[in-house]
């Protein structure tokens, strides 16, 4: 849905994550989940969409702190309104303990997405490059 008023998934998350205050670049990428090359590609698109600035912290001039722009706001705005219709529209579908269910069994995953090596069998032994030479 949001694709369609030329806002994407990442970029609607960055609108949202960004503080009105101002947030320092270095935080929003752990703060969003993501890697710097791709916040960078996503705020350089922000960027030449009029949704952010950049401005030195007044406090470091080294660190640099992300502001959204007027036009950040309204699209911020906008998504904003768009999550809360999708949250009433999956209420709706989906049901209350359906729902309920998911946010539990969503949470658990990012639990364990936080320490993936408890993912792995510990019987598993990845293979090395003499095992797959002889494949």
């Amino acid at each position: 849905m949001a694709e369609h008023n030329g806002i994407s998934l990442s970029v609607g998350y960055a609108l949202l994550s960004i503080e009105k205050e101002g947030t320092p670049s270095t935080k929003l990428g752990p703060r969003m989940g993501m890697e710097s090359t791709s916040l960078s590609r996503t705020l350089k698109g922000m960027e030449a969409q009029g949704f952010i600035e950049r401005r030195a912290d007044a406090q470091d001039k080294r660190r640099v702190r992300i502001f959204l722009t007027e036009e950040g706001f309204v699209a911020r705005k906008q998504i904003k309104e768009l999550v809360i219709e999708l949250n009433a529209r999956l209420h709706e579908l989906l049901g209350e303990e359906a729902v309920a269910q998911l946010v539990e069994g969503l949470s658990k995953l990012n639990e364990l997405l936080e320490a993936p090596e408890q993912l792995i069998p510990t019987n598993w032994v990845p293979l090395n490059d003499n095992t797959l030479a002889s494949s």
